[in-house]
């Protein structure tokens, strides 16, 4: 059976062709991330989508352009003075020269943005249809399906999305999970309302940054998070976003947030007792160089006693945070108290030039209840290095007094010729309990010429044993057409040697497998572009333990999906 839904899907494969875009470089850069290992799956999601939707910074509004994460409150002041003055940005170039930019960031950003300017015959953006809709068949000890679809309108400020998602292990064939939302931007004044999902984030996270992010420091890139305030949700399953009602409105140099959120509602029919009301406001002052506010948030949960139900208030946190930049430094930071717990957070940072080619960062943290920490990084031409050093006050097993941990990442890459890229990593994890060591070296070894692309990995990790693990990728890609194929082959004995690796997926999928026992895998991803409006997305693999002994052989695991993505 097996054999005969791989063929057919091969053949099926083919004749649509092609891979998923090749996007995650670009995400990578980004976020600030050397390895896709290190990203987080609502973060590559929410950047999947400005690749596919790239932001005009042309027209659209400041508020706009902060919600996107894309820019830091300097950069959008400093964008939006500069179109006051000379007008809509013309080309890269420009914008590089765009005070608070420069060509090393641009590069970066590139890809997420659109220099696109309004035709004198076209005074207002065009309507945009999103709908995505995919399926996926696993087999291993038993067979399970998953199914999903999304569908978003933007239309003059207005835009709402729709999600539902029936995942793997689900009870039953209804969607396991749901999202949805409905936003307004305000053209004459500076504002938004927003109901059903949406993100909120301040400041550096302390206090209200829904959803997940980046939390590997390993470039200067990934130091500084870039608040977003409210923003909507585009997900399928909504996981990480707030659902309630949030506005925001923004009177000369100030912006005012407010969120109504509650936390536990969609799970309400199954479990009354989590839901909890979450209010919370934001206020921020921008000046040309940064911005400086206020964040405080509350939950507010009810319980039953003697017959009756009351509420109590188990957090309740309020935070102040700036972020500067002065001649090309960054310098931020964040203080929020807990008014429950009664303690300080503290979180303090700069980036910033060191020389033509380098960029240095500098992290602290001072979190009572659960870490002091300091982390430093530095980005040169050929690589980056990072050191992340954590002291525990509550010892992590009772066989230590002290829990302290120290991490530490050197990459670096070589170009050779055109065609030729070598990319190598060392890295070593030092603490004082349990597995005491674990050291990693990776190496990347990439060709590509024209259409052509090939990868072939090296892993070799060792915590409790040694764990080796390689792959080989091959690709073919064109503006319509392209398909990439992998093969793996991974030898990991113990679950504390594993080693995570990413692989190719549709859009809306980040697939980051953990590889334990031994045994090998296969994939086919593919895409084709039909004409402008319809993209095809297809995904093959199985993953076998064939060289496990036989008592301790795991069943094999195969997964077919399919997706569709239609744009009118």
């Amino acid at each position: 059976m097996r054999r005969v839904i791989f063929s057919v899907l091969f053949l099926v494969m083919w004749g649509i062709a092609a891979a998923q875009e090749g996007g995650m470089e670009a995400i990578m850069k980004m976020a600030g991330a050397v390895s896709a290992e290190e990203m987080d799956s609502y973060e590559v999601e929410r950047l999947s989508d400005f690749l596919e939707h790239p932001l005009k910074i042309n027209l659209v509004s400041s508020s706009r352009l902060s919600s996107s994460g894309l820019l830091t409150r300097y950069q959008v002041a400093s964008l939006m003075d500069y179109r006051a003055r000379h007008g809509n940005v013309m080309s890269l170039a420009e914008l590089a020269a765009v005070d608070g930019f420069g060509e090393d960031y641009v590069a970066r950003l590139a890809p997420f943005v659109s220099l696109e300017s309004l035709s004198l015959g076209l005074m207002k953006e065009p309507v945009r249809n999103d709908l995505a809709v995919r399926g996926a068949f696993k087999m291993n000890d038993g067979n399970d399906w998953n199914a999903g679809l999304k569908y978003r309108l933007e239309a003059s400020g207005f835009s709402m999305s729709l999600a539902a998602n029936r995942s793997y292990g689900s009870a039953d064939s209804k969607p396991s999970d749901y999202a949805g939302s409905v936003g307004y931007d305000f053209r004459k004044v500076r504002g938004k309302v927003l109901l059903g999902d949406f993100n909120a984030r301040f400041g550096q996270g302390l206090v209200l940054w829904n959803g997940a992010f980046i939390n590997s420091l390993s470039t200067p890139s990934a130091f500084m998070k870039k608040p977003s305030g409210l923003s909507r949700s585009w997900s399928y399953t909504g996981g990480a976003a707030l659902t309630g009602a949030a506005a925001e409105v923004g009177v000369e140099g100030f912006t005012f947030s407010a969120v109504l959120a509650a936390p536990g509602v969609k799970d309400a029919a199954r479990r009354p007792d989590k839901v909890r009301l979450m209010p919370a406001a934001n206020i921020a002052w921008l000046c040309r160089h940064g911005q400086v506010s206020v964040t405080h948030m509350a939950e507010i949960s009810g319980f039953r006693a003697n017959d009756e139900v009351q509420t109590r208030i188990p957090v309740m946190k309020t935070s102040a945070d700036a972020a500067f930049c002065v001649r090309g430094v960054n310098i931020y930071g964040e203080s929020a108290y807990d008014w429950v717990e009664r303690n300080v957070d503290v979180l303090a940072g700069t980036d910033f030039k060191a020389g033509e080619d380098v960029r240095l960062a500098a992290l602290c943290r001072y979190f009572p209840d659960e870490l002091y920490g300091t982390a430093f990084s530095g980005a040169f031409r050929s690589g980056t290095f990072s050191v992340d050093a954590v002291y525990y006050p509550v010892p992590k097993d009772a066989s230590v007094k002290h829990s302290i941990q120290v991490k530490t990442q050197v990459d670096w890459s070589w170009t050779l010729g055109q065609s030729f890229t070598i990319r190598m990593r060392a890295s070593e994890r030092f603490r004082t309990w349990g597995n005491m060591f674990r050291s990693e070296i990776r190496g990347d070894f990439a060709y590509a010429s024209g259409p052509f692309v090939m990868t072939m990995r090296l892993n070799a990790l060792h915590c409790d044993k040694i764990a080796l693990a390689g792959y080989l990728e091959q690709g073919y890609k064109t503006d319509r057409f392209s398909v990439y194929t992998r093969q793996t082959i991974f030898k990991v004995d113990d679950w504390d040697d594993r080693i995570y690796v990413y692989e190719r997926d549709a859009p809306g999928s980040f697939n980051v497998p953990a590889l334990y026992g031994r045994g090998w895998s296969a994939s086919l991803v593919a895409s084709a572009k039909i004409a402008s409006l319809l993209r095809l997305y297809a995904r093959a693999s199985y993953t076998g333990y064939h060289l496990m002994p036989p008592a301790k052989r795991k069943p094999g695991k195969a997964e077919l999906k399919l997706q569709m993505v239609f744009r009118f």
